[in-house]
């Protein structure tokens, strides 16, 4: 057998092991960690270089690095950064359009425009399409002043906004409970509506006349219309002139079913509404419509007059005359040049004189009137409709005013429409008030006409809408051909058209709104407006919002219950009139901001 080895005990084995050796902790001197070099260059770079480094960024880029910090934020919503991502989608297309604009002195302006130095020969190439937006002049009631600055990036969204049809809707009550108790046959239309940068203007018979606030949501001025009559007189159109809205300033011109029509001035610095000038009687019939430029009014009746009336009544050698004396002309100019001459708080618009008249046996319904300032004159516009052979045609007349007080005409018209079998061409006869229904099923024809020059714009009983392109000079007026719209599902109870070629149209019922961009394109699509609805549980009723008056986002029941809409707009809302079957009004406020 091998050898065994001989085991030691534990005892043994424990006192033969080596001692371990102790460490003595020093407590003179403590163990540092290394310090490793900075990593946050950015909190040391200035917010200009930011800035240059996020011009090279597209606009997601720009979104998600708002989201990283406050500073982050402050800085990628700099108005210089969106004011080239501006330019480029939504004024260099439109600028293509321009017959002669080249992409090579586009891009160089563009280069330009990034720099913050768009001014020169480098923007000249780009200043038929480089304009500031019109909703950067808008009445801040906070400020006692209109707003003239820009804001790029809110510029952006709102456009960007408008393109897809994203919004916020509110609805606002126009009447309280005492006065719907009064109202119990509400006539249609009962109240119109008009939209100037910001502030709204509603007229009613139980309300009077009345001037809102879209920013809050809030009625700022409010006047009576019925001058101590025994019946109440039914506003039955209406007209603004913004023209000192750098005032603060807006002039609101109302035409009433009596024939007799009121110009009130509103003041939103004092948040008052003054009357002008009242008209106590008319033999002409009951007004359809209105358009007022100072010095001007322009009515239409439903006996068929066209009035053209004005504030300053000149002499008779001046209105005989086509103008040829020209000290009569300049001091023509000097007394009628523009409305800061009546100022005063006190001051009132003397009686309307009347100037020309026209008295049409063959014209239906609907028209539309309106005016605009040249450079040497005033043209007041009557679009109309009319009869053909187996169809109907769209005229327009325009009446070019002189300073002396001579007025000249021009007449052109469209080509005929030819009607379908089914219908047939009604004999000429005068205007009478049943022409004018809105749109009557029976009656061929449009239902709605609305004329911003140079747009003409036509809505349909068949759920469409035909535009067109007017071309007026000095010695001639040229409508051209129709070209027709097509997008709503159903009947279209009102549309509205800017100068710009921005439309909006609103369906009978009020669920369908579809926003139209007609400028150079009018062959592309519409947008359909779709709002952000709240939950049913989160609204609350009619009575329970009345005392508080504030605005509430309406549910899917409330859009749909209404007969009749009224649309207005301007760069940053929409506004319709619901008028509801029991008579109820409510403004319904759709914000793209």
């Amino acid at each position: 057998m091998p050898p065994t080895k001989r085991r030691l005990s534990f005892d043994t084995a424990e006192a033969n092991a080596p001692a371990k050796r102790h460490r003595a902790r020093d407590t003179s001197s403590t163990i540092t960690t290394p310090t490793l070099p900075p990593k946050d260059f950015i909190s040391r770079v200035s917010d200009e270089v930011l800035v240059r480094i996020l011009s090279y960024m597209n606009e997601s880029s720009l979104l998600d690095v708002g989201i990283v910090s406050k500073r982050f934020h402050a800085i990628a919503s700099d108005s210089q950064l969106w004011r080239p991502h501006y330019y480029r989608r939504f004024v260099l297309p439109r600028a293509h359009r321009i017959p002669g604009f080249k992409k090579a002195r586009s891009t160089s302006s563009l280069h330009s425009l990034s720099k913050g130095n768009a001014s020169g020969a480098d923007a000249a190439d780009g200043a038929l399409a480089w304009r500031k937006p019109a909703s950067t002049k808008r009445w801040n009631a906070g400020q006692e002043q209109v707003v003239d600055w820009v804001d790029w990036k809110k510029q952006y969204r709102l456009r960007h906004n408008w393109a897809r049809g994203r919004c916020a809707v509110e609805q606002v009550d126009v009447h309280n409970s005492k006065e719907q108790t009064a109202v119990t046959a509400p006539p249609e239309w009962q109240t119109l509506i008009k939209v100037v940068e910001g502030i709204a203007v509603t007229a009613d018979s139980v309300s009077g006349l009345r001037a809102w606030d879209l920013r809050t949501r809030q009625p700022i001025a409010q006047a009576s219309l019925h001058f101590d009559r025994a019946t109440r007189l039914r506003p039955s159109c209406l007209a603004v002139d913004d023209t000192r809205l750098g005032r603060g300033q807006v002039d609101v011109a109302v035409g009433f079913e009596d024939g007799t029509s009121g110009v009130w001035r509103l003041d939103a610095h004092r948040n008052a509404l003054r009357l002008l000038c009242r008209q106590e009687k008319s033999f002409l019939g009951g007004l359809l419509a209105i358009a007022y430029g100072y010095p001007y009014l322009l009515t239409a009746t439903q006996l068929g007059f066209i009035a053209l009336y004005t504030f300053s009544n000149p002499s008779a050698d001046n209105t005989s005359d086509a103008g040829d004396d020209t000290d009569n002309e300049v001091a023509r100019e000097a007394y009628t040049q523009s409305p800061d001459d009546i100022d005063d708080d006190h001051v009132t618009l003397p009686a309307p004189y009347l100037l020309t008249s026209l008295k049409s046996h063959s014209t239906q319904g609907p028209l539309a009137l309106s005016l605009r300032k040249n450079a040497a004159s005033v043209v007041a516009s009557i679009a109309y409709t009319f009869n053909t052979v187996g169809g109907w045609s769209i005229g327009i007349q325009d009446l070019d005013i002189r300073p002396s007080g001579a007025v000249t005409s021009r007449v052109a018209s469209s080509l005929p429409t030819q009607i379908r079998s089914g219908h047939s061409s009604p004999s000429s006869s005068p205007l009478q008030p049943s022409v004018y229904r809105f749109g009557s099923p029976d009656e061929p024809g449009p239902t709605k006409l609305r004329y911003s020059h140079p747009y003409l714009l036509a809505t349909l009983p068949d759920n469409t809408l035909v535009l067109h392109l007017c071309t007026s000079t000095t010695s001639s007026l040229i409508i051209s051909s129709g070209i027709r719209l097509w997008g709503h599902t159903s009947g279209i109870s009102d549309a509205e058209i800017t100068p710009r070629g921005k439309a909006v149209s609103v369906s009978t019922r009020g669920d369908e709104i579809r926003l139209w961009e007609l400028e150079g394109r009018p062959s592309s699509r519409s947008v359909a407006v779709r709002p952000r609805l709240q939950e049913a549980e989160n609204s609350l009723s009619m009575d329970d919002r009345r005392e508080g008056s504030a605005p509430r986002t309406p549910t899917k029941m409330d859009l749909d219950d209404g007969r009749r809409n009224l649309v207005g707009f301007d760069d940053e809302v929409v506004l319709v009139l619901k008028e509801a079957s029991d008579g109820r009004d409510s403004l319904m406020l759709y914000d793209f901001t």
